[in-house]
């Protein structure tokens, strides 16, 4: 596997991504956009996954603004999903990007969502993606409500660590591992705290907005949906629904993961995705260049 990394200024953001390119002798080529969270960079989101993909020729692991190593260009001081969206997009654009999978995870899954519609897509995977917590409006607003007070919190005092305390708290309130794991967590999150704080507060604002559109939300493209077994039953319940009134979609509940799922469990993952991707040929097959 070759590691570049890459480095764009586009109209909205100074994006640093990885790409990641796969020795495969086919006659195809394959590509996947991997899509991290809020708070945690794309490498560090998604290294552990991707050394054990093996059906992608490349692999595009963009640090969405704040966050990483990339930034947005002018002052925003509550960016909302559609400026992250933007950013991508014109990345996207900027290296002749236009047909392939992708994924996305939490936060991730959420900008994942709304780039459906301007690429040709052949298979998308979320992985607890934001906006798909519950199939309840109701919920879905307390959950916004919830998420933009953390991040207010955090955004006037960065360095108190008891709002990441509670984010933790709110997406995994039955994880196994807590401690120094927990611990761990916060520091990544508090070394990226205006970051994380923003795109936070931009979930908010799409779970307040949107919540009625979320619930009735089914992707136009196959894919599947990896839920940790451990997180919320409305989750859950959210994803079988989806699975079950989508078009060509799997739903997985990931075995003793919670929200964490992305670090506990990358072998059994990228195993599922790899098996998914195999099973099609997919729209975003391309010949060789």
């Amino acid at each position: 596997m070759e590691h570049h990394p890459i480095n764009i200024r586009t109209a909205v953001a100074d994006i640093h991504a990885a790409l990641l390119q796969y020795p495969h002798e086919s006659k195809k080529h394959r590509r996947l956009v991997l899509l991290h969270g809020a708070g945690v960079a794309g490498e560090l989101t998604w290294t552990f996954i991707a050394n054990y993909l093996s059906e992608w020729d490349e692999v595009l692991i963009p640090d969405l603004p704040g966050m990483g190593a990339s930034k947005f260009i002018g002052h925003k001081p509550w960016p909302v999903v559609a400026d992250y969206v933007e950013a991508i997009r014109e990345l996207l654009v900027a290296l002749d990007w236009d047909c392939f999978d992708i994924a996305g995870y939490s936060f991730g899954g959420l900008v994942t969502a709304d780039l459906l519609g301007d690429f040709t897509i052949g298979h998308c995977f979320l992985i607890e993606p934001a906006m798909l917590f519950s199939g309840d409006a109701v919920e879905l607003r307390q959950r916004g409500e919830e998420y933009i007070r953390v991040a207010e919190h955090i955004a006037e005092a960065p360095d108190d660590s008891v709002p990441f305390f509670e984010f933790l708290d709110l997406v995994s309130p039955h994880r196994l591992k807590r401690g120094r794991a927990d611990e761990i967590t916060v520091q990544r999150l508090m070394g990226e705290s205006q970051g994380f704080a923003q795109a936070l507060h931009a979930v908010s604002d799409a779970l307040l907005r949107g919540a009625g559109i979320f619930t009735r939300w089914m992707p136009k493209v196959s894919g599947a949906s990896f839920v940790g077994e451990l997180s919320y039953a409305s989750m859950h319940g959210r994803h079988r629904l989806l699975a079950e009134n989508a078009n060509d979609w799997t739903y997985y509940a990931v075995p003793n993961a919670d929200h964490s799922l992305v670090f506990m469990k990358p072998r059994w993952i990228a195993r599922h995705m790899n098996e998914r991707a195999s099973s099609e040929g997919g729209v975003a097959d391309q010949p060789a260049p």
